[in-house]
C-alpha cells in the first residue's frame, strides 16, 4: 500500500464502505472539470464523514490544486482501494457499528491496516461465523461445538 493513501484507506473498514468512496470519487472526477463546482463541496457531502478530513489534509499537501494533479490523486486512491485485502465474515446478526468497530480493531491488529470486511448476515448460523481470507475458511458455530462436545461426552462414557 502507498503510505500517502493509508491515512485514508485505514479509515474505510468494509466492502461497502468502499464502494461509497468509489462513487465519492466519480463524483468528484466528474466535478472537476466542470466551470463552477466547488470540489471540497462535493468531498464534503459525497465521502464518508471518516474519510473527509483525511482527504482533505491530504489534497491540501498536494504540489499544486490543479485539476490535473487533484485527478492523478483520486485516480491512485481509487487504485489503492481496489488493492485492499478482504475477510468474508457471515455472522448470524445485523452487526452494530460498535460490533463492526470492535472487528475492525481486532482485524487491524492481526492482519494489517491495508484489510477491510466483507459483512453478510447468515441467520441459520447459531451462535457463531464463517469466516474467509485468502483461500482459507472456517466455521464456528455454536450448535457445531455443542454436537462436538456430546460426541466426546458419548465416546468417554461408552
Amino acid at each position: 500500500m502507498a503510505k500517502n493513501y493509508e491515512s485514508i484507506y485505514t479509515n474505510i473498514r468494509t466492502t461497502s464502505e468502499r464502494g461509497v468512496v468509489y462513487a465519492a470519487i466519480e463524483s468528484v472526477l466528474e466535478a472537476l472539470f466542470k466551470k463552477g463546482e466547488n470540489v471540497t463541496k462535493h468531498i464534503e457531502t459525497e465521502m464518508p464523514s471518516t474519510v473527509v478530513e483525511p482527504l482533505k489534509k491530504d489534497l491540501d499537501r498536494l504540489p499544486n490544486t490543479s485539476p490535473k494533479t487533484i485527478q492523478t490523486y483520486m485516480e491512485g486512491l481509487h487504485k489503492e482501494l481496489e488493492k485492499l485485502r478482504v475477510i468474508s465474515l457471515e455472522i448470524a446478526f445485523d452487526p452494530t457499528e460498535e460490533t463492526i468497530a470492535v472487528l475492525t480493531v481486532w482485524i487491524r491488529e492481526f492482519l494489517g491496516n491495508d484489510v477491510i470486511m466483507e459483512l453478510s448476515v447468515d441467520r441459520s448460523l447459531f451462535g457463531g461465523a464463517r469466516v474467509s481470507y485468502e483461500g482459507r475458511y472456517k466455521e464456528i458455530n455454536l450448535a457445531t461445538l455443542i454436537e462436538h462436545t456430546m460426541q466426546k461426552q458419548q465416546e468417554t462414557i461408552t
